[in-house]
């Protein structure tokens, strides 16, 4: 067994503050304990000593949506040039093509070496777990050899001509291959990329099978304006660019109905779903999400970036539904930064969570919208030994450590990760 402590321990749980001289005692992967770190000595006086001085001990940040696949795509766009972290606003029909293009003939090695430099950034700021949705069987290997925890939806994303189904059969297989219980760190789900994308009756099938199988969706839904226009008249760029570039020379009849109204009719919300998105939602859709215990993934940049509205933060927490932060894509050299996330929530909606509400958004949120709280999020017995060690020097008490850590941090600040009680960085 070892002790780690810190000046602060942050278990981000409801009913524990901020410890000062804070500690966890791990072994086997597991936290075994949470409190001061004076007692948690007199109760295991064998225990191995990790003090790391002045610095504030928390669970790792879980990015709860993110395209490792689409690193090596983003590269190659004038956003990585930009010496800030804030991408520059873009087209989103223009990018989602982009998307679908670069997806249409990737370059294995060219996406493995994105997918590897991705999964090291998340590392290097910080983060421990996350749900990636992917395109590419590689990221399974990679996660697994980086040591990260994730949840990893093989996407299903209509490609020209017939290519939805072939692709549907292919998230099959790489989920009966990579549903294996003896290695419980990268797990899978499935990803229908978006409901504008798929079928009516492919939706409902992926959404039975999720079910039957014990696995979670994740779909982007209630996104963008467009999408909302789509599905109430049949209309917008959806209709006039998305279609014709795959190919598709019949437009659906107008549903009269937001993207969650359109959902909840065939059923989708039967199996244990997060939504990317959520940003439009009528009076409707709250309830109907709370009903069926849906989660809601955030990505204040990217939503920034592609301007697609304000994130109604305080009418989805109003009813009970679970939140958690994202980055989405990798679209500045500075990108996949969650406490860039952080800071941009704080900044972008009015009322906006504070500090500690963000860190919990990033913390327990997110692996609560993934379905992982059980396990991680939270210092608490029992979890998996999750956590991450940021400096805390300038930090002048307890009472100023999570406005200090969501504004000032950056990825050096990062000193160690550790999933499962082992070390992916020490600084």
């Amino acid at each position: 067994m070892e002790i780690i402590s810190a000046r602060y321990a942050l278990p981000m749980t409801n009913s524990c503050p901020v410890l000062e001289d804070g500690a966890i005692a791990v072994e086997l992967g597991r936290i075994h304990a949470v409190g001061k770190k004076v007692d948690l000595k007199e109760r295991y006086p064998e225990a191995e000593m990790k003090e790391m001085g002045d610095a504030a001990l928390m669970p790792g940040l879980v990015n709860a949506h993110c395209h490792l696949d689409l690193v090596a795509h983003f590269e190659g766009t004038p956003a990585f040039t930009r010496p800030d972290s804030i991408p520059p606003p873009s087209d989103f029909i223009e990018t989602l093509l982009g998307t679908i293009e670069f997806k249409h003939d990737p370059k294995a090695e060219q996406v493995m070496n994105g997918i590897q430099k991705g999964a090291n950034r998340l590392i290097e700021t910080g983060v421990t777990c996350l749900g990636d949705m992917t395109h590419f069987e590689g990221t399974f290997k990679v996660l697994r050899e980086m040591g990260l925890r994730a949840v990893v939806f093989p996407e299903v994303l209509a490609g020209r001509g017939e290519a939805a189904q072939q692709k549907f059969e292919v998230a099959l297989a790489l989920i009966e291959k990579y549903t294996d219980a003896t290695h419980s760190r990268v797990r899978v789900g499935i990803g229908p990329y978006a409901p504008y994308l798929l079928s009516r009756n492919l939706l409902k099938i992926i959404s039975q099978h999720a079910k039957e199988a014990s696995i979670p969706l994740m779909i982007h839904a209630a996104e963008s304006f467009a999408e909302m226009e789509f599905f109430f008249d049949s209309q917008g760029p959806i209709a006039t660019d998305v279609f014709p570039f795959l190919g598709w020379n019949e437009l659906p009849p107008a549903h009269r109905k937001t993207p969650v109204e359109y959902l909840g009719e065939i059923g989708f919300f039967d199996a244990p779903t997060t939504i990317v998105g959520g940003l439009h939602l009528s009076a409707k859709d709250f309830p109907t999400l709370a009903r069926h215990l849906a989660r809601v993934v955030w990505c204040p940049t990217t939503n920034r970036a592609m301007k697609h509205g304000t994130f109604p933060y305080a009418k989805l927490s109003e009813h009970g539904i679970p939140i958690g932060l994202g980055t989405c894509c990798w679209s500045t050299h500075m990108g996949f930064n969650m406490w860039d996330e952080m800071r941009a929530a704080i900044s972008d909606i009015d009322p906006a969570p504070d500090a500690k509400e963000a860190l919990r958004l990033a913390t327990v949120g997110s692996a609560r919208a993934l379905g992982l709280d059980h396990l991680v999020g939270t210092l608490e017995e029992g979890k998996k030994a999750d956590y991450i060690v940021v400096d805390a020097r300038d930090i002048a008490s307890a009472e100023t450590v999570y406005e200090n850590l969501v504004e000032f941090t950056q990825p050096h600040h990062v000193r160690h990760v550790a999933v499962g009680g082992n070390i992916l960085k020490s600084a």
